[in-house]
This record gives C-alpha cells, sequence and structure tokens, in this order.
C-alpha cells in the first residue's frame, strides 16, 4: 500500500524515544500522504512500549501508531519484525538517537516514487553531541554513520560498490516481499558487547542489488544523529573498527560473487585465499605501523594505528571464517539462482 512507515528499531529505549517521536510529530506533510509509526522494542528490559504509549499521548502524534514487542535479541530481528509488520510501501529506518528533518516524510514520498528501481534510499545523517567531540572525530566520522555518502552526489550508487548505513534508510516493502518470496534469510547479526558487531543494513543491500534493485542517496534527506558521549572515545571506535572485521564476511562473498558471474565454490574458495594471501602482504608492507598498532593502540587520533588495526582484524577474522565463508557462499549462490529462475 503506498505511504510511508517510520520503523523505529529500539532495545531499552525508554530513555531516548522521546526526541526521536518529537521529530517524527514535527514533520510537515501534506495530507495526501498516508503514513503510520511502528516502534520495534527489541528484547527490551526497561519500559520502552509504556513510555512509548505515553510519548504518543504527550506529542499527540494522531497518525496510526503500534508498539510491538519483538523478545529475539539482534536488529535483524527487529528489522524483520518491522519490515513484515509494515502498512505502508516506503519504510523509514529511524534508530532511536536519530532525529529526522521536518521535511523528511514529503521528501521520501517524492523520491521513492519517482524511482521504482530504489531498493535502498540512503540520507546524510549530522552529527548532534552531548559533550564535544574529540578532534581526531571528523577523520572518523564515517564509522559511525556520520557525514555525506556516495561522496555527496545524489543519485545512485555505481553498481555492486559502496553501502548504505541504515539509520535513515528507507527500504522498499516489496522489494524486501521479493526476497523474503526467494528464500532470503541474514547471516549477519548484530551484537553489543566487548566488540560491536553489525552489518545487517551492508547486507541487506547487497541482496537487494542480487534482486534487481538499486541503492541510491540522496544530499538533500537530513537527520540528526545523536552521539552520547560514551560513544565519543578511542577505545569506543576501537571496539567498532574490530566489529567491522568481524561483520564483513558476508560483504566479501558478495564482492566475489557480483565480480564472477557463473561463480563456483572451488573457484570462491581459491578468491578467497588469494585474498588471504594480499591481507598478510599487506601487513608485511608496514611492519612500524602494525607493531605501533600493537604496543601503542590506545594512542588517539593516529589514522594509521586504526587502519592497521583493522588491517589486523580482517585478516585475523577471515582467516578463521573461511568455512563460514563458503557456507555463505552457498546461501548467496543459491539466492541467486532462485531470483534469475523467476
Amino acid at each position: 500500500m503506498k505511504g510511508i512507515t517510520f520503523l523505529i528499531c529500539t532495545h531499552n529505549g525508554a530513555t531516548r524515544l522521546a526526541d526521536t517521536l518529537r521529530h517524527i510529530a514535527a514533520q510537515q506533510v501534506s495530507d495526501a500522504i498516508a503514513w503510520e509509526v511502528l516502534i520495534i522494542s527489541n528484547a527490551s528490559s526497561d519500559n520502552t512500549v509504556e513510555v512509548a504509549h505515553a510519548l504518543r499521548e504527550s506529542l499527540r502524534i494522531e497518525v496510526p501508531f503500534r508498539v510491538l514487542d519483538e523478545p529475539v535479541a539482534g536488529k535483524e530481528n527487529a528489522l524483520i519484525r518491522g519490515f513484515n509488520e509494515a502498512a505502508y510501501e516506503y519504510i523509514v529506518i529511524i534508530d532511536d538517537d536519530n532525529w529526522i528533518a521536518p521535511n523528511y516524510l514529503t521528501l521520501v514520498a517524492e523520491i521513492m516514487s519517482a524511482h521504482p528501481e530504489i531498493g535502498v534510499l540512503g540520507a546524510h545523517a549530522e552529527g548532534k553531541f552531548e559533550v564535544a567531540p574529540p578532534a581526531w572525530f571528523e577523520t572518523f566520522q564515517a564509522v559511525y554513520a556520520v557525514g555525506p555518502q556516495n561522496g555527496g552526489k545524489s543519485g545512485p550508487l555505481p553498481a555492486h560498490e559502496g553501502y548504505l548505513y541504515g539509520a535513515g534508510s528507507v527500504v522498499r516493502k516489496s522489494a524486501w516481499l521479493k526476497l523474503l518470496a526467494h528464500g532470503f534469510q541474514f547471516t549477519t547479526s548484530t551484537k553489543r558487547g566487548k566488540v560491536i558487531v553489525s552489518g545487517e543494513d551492508v547486507e541487506l543491500g547487497d541482496a537487494l542489488q542480487l534482486a534487481g534493485y538499486k541503492l541510491w542517496y540522496d544530499d538533500r534527506l537530513r537527520f540528526k544523529h545523536f552521539m552520547f558521549k560514551e560513544r565519543l572515545t578511542w577505545n569506543y571506535l576501537l571496539r567498532i573498527g574490530q566489529g567491522t572485521a568481524s561483520s564483513q564476511l558476508t560483504s566479501i562473498v558478495y564482492y566475489f560473487v557480483f565480480r564472477n558471474p557463473g561463480l563456483t565454490e572451488n573457484r570462491f574458495r581459491f578468491l578467497y585465499n588469494k585474498r588471504l594471501v594480499w591481507l598478510a602482504g599487506q601487513m608485511a608492507r608496514q611492519p612500524s605501523n602494525m607493531l605501533n598498532a600493537a604496543f601503542r593502540r590506545n594512542q588517539e587520533g593516529l589514522l594509521s594505528n586504526f587502519e592497521s588495526l583493522r588491517l589486523f582484524y580482517n585478516f585475523q577474522v577471515s582467516l578463521k571464517q573461511r568455512e563460514e565463508a563458503v557456507k555463505v557462499f552457498r546461501q548467496i549462490s543459491a539466492l541467486r539462482q532462485r531470483l534469475d529462475s523467476k
């Protein structure tokens, strides 16, 4: 059904929802556009559900408003529940620390209706900070899903290159249903612990490209990504970097699948091992950087430290996950065959 669903996936977000919903309530939109708010409380142990309903009353949100509980932890599980429950075709993914601009809904309707080839539409996140950000933040802002995407250029991303972060993005529900009908399942899972692992947004974008849709970015689509002070530390950044390595497995498989039509399992193994050799060679070419990163990893602000550590984590995780990569390859190859056969 044509219209827009604002999908908010939150875990223990009772203290964060007020500002998020306030910006949704402030949307300046024509009555001709149907829309709703759908909140998925993902394995929350606080009073997120009760707070959400109270905020609807206090903010006078008069469009359809639902709060559902998804007991299985993981952002991907909240997204699946939200995608399947959404009443409308355009699903705007709003995290509980995203504050959207007043014209967001209007722009989403305009862009998505004008370009039916869009599977995922990305936006421009501007940083909003609880405390002054460290001097190094701007250098690493993309790691935090802040700043322009696609080089700041509005329009389609080059086929099978780049990705869009999930925060503020728009997913076409009919495209999602096409993936489901052909047996799509996430292979990535979001975890928050010593290592911060995500990647479900990148995987969804890759899968939708496999199904024939495009990734698209529009720089007019703006929101503020609120950064709590706990995130603005060097240690937190390193946790993200390590998590990126842990969640990249599926992206590597898609990379090879997209660039090698008819890729066989044996050929995939060869290419994967060749990449391992390349990663090892990259580390061997910069011994001083690798040693510096190992023994001075807590020295803030050094791009070389961060990149060297990420290179090491990429090699370490890729080496451990060789057989898992083959399993993911089989899953993606089977999905591609089902999509191509219908």
